[in-house]
């Protein structure tokens, strides 16, 4: 069974919380003028965190 799970049913992008704080995301999204123009269901915060999730799992893709 080990062989046929992948990784990212092991672990979430709540993983990245602690090394990526709200606040540290938030600063990154002021320097860089990149925070939301409108409010829409993903916020700049979480849009980082999963263009972070991403990146780090690029080969073992995503469950639709």
């Amino acid at each position: 069974k080990a062989a046929e799970e992948r990784l990212s049913d092991r672990i979430s992008i709540g993983v990245l919380a602690p090394a990526f704080t709200d606040e540290l995301v938030d600063e990154v999204n002021d320097e860089t003028d990149a925070h939301e123009r409108r409010y829409r269901l993903l916020p700049a915060r979480l849009a980082v965190l999963f263009t972070l999730a991403c990146r780090l799992f690029t080969r073992s893709g995503y469950a639709a």
